[in-house]
């Protein structure tokens, strides 16, 4: 996790040089300088898509298995790609505002992204809203397969059917064409992909085992808190093997 983090680091210093001092401004461009700014914009949106497939993964796996890690790495993963879909949505708006004026025009590409992050904001307010453990991982996980599948229509579909094609101002045509962004802007593309994906494997392991201390933590609370010794919660497994496990207490002698 630390090596992710140090190797994350290093390769946002580089991507950082390359964005601001080698590659130059983009031609095909309204504002041919803004165009470094998608070496930051497309890696984010990639990791994001990334982390809430994953996230749609350990959920059904949760479904099947019924292993609370699972339902504690589709939440981590869950988060992690919420952060990058933000900054992805931040970037763009950035974009926007120095190609063609204002940070927000409801262009197709940034209503569907927009959605999308409602989507998963909402799986966090139902994670929130459900106090049992184990119906609130069985009902989330459940959601986020459905909000998993949404991924593919609102990212990669929906905004590229004719119809919303014709009136997006997004430059997708000019990335993905070799006139539009040359070697360099690739590469550094390529290298932020890369970063990002540490960084967010860092930031996923972290918020994992971050998870795992405080659902024990609340087990552990909750075992000594009601005097319920054998019950030691649905994750974690302790053998009742100490005197008085039987929850009874000792009786104190008089006077001492």
């Amino acid at each position: 996790m630390r090596i992710a983090f140090w190797l994350a680091g290093l390769g946002m210093t580089v991507l950082t040089i390359i964005a601001f001092y080698w590659v130059p401004p983009a031609q095909d461009f309204r504002d041919p300088g803004s165009a470094r700014i998608v070496m930051f914009h497309v890696p984010a949106a990639a990791t994001c898509t990334l982390c809430f497939l994953a996230g749609g993964f350990f959920g059904w796996r949760y479904l099947r298995r019924r292993e609370p890690l699972d339902d504690a790495r589709a939440a981590a993963a869950n988060e992690v790609g919420l952060t990058f879909g933000v900054i992805t949505l931040l970037t763009g708006m950035v974009f926007a505002t120095m190609q063609w004026g204002k940070p927000w025009h409801w262009d197709p590409r940034q209503t569907s992204f927009l959605l999308q992050l409602m989507i998963y904001a909402a799986y966090f307010a139902l994670r929130g809203s459900v106090e049992d453990d184990r119906r609130r991982a069985a009902v989330s996980s459940g959601y986020t397969v459905f909000a998993a599948m949404t991924v593919p229509l609102l990212v990669y579909i929906l905004p590229r059917l004719p119809m919303f094609k014709e009136v997006s101002l997004h430059p997708s045509n000019v990335m993905a064409s070799k006139e539009g962004l040359d070697w360099s802007y690739r590469a550094g593309i390529y290298l932020g992909v890369i970063t990002y994906g540490l960084l967010a494997f860092g930031l996923y392991r972290l918020r994992t085992t971050t998870l795992t201390l405080e659902a024990r933590i609340s087990e552990l609370a909750d075992r000594f808190g009601h005097q319920y010794p054998h019950r030691v919660g649905w994750s974690l497994r302790v053998s009742a093997v100490a005197s008085g496990a039987d929850g009874d207490t000792p009786e104190t002698p008089a006077g001492t």
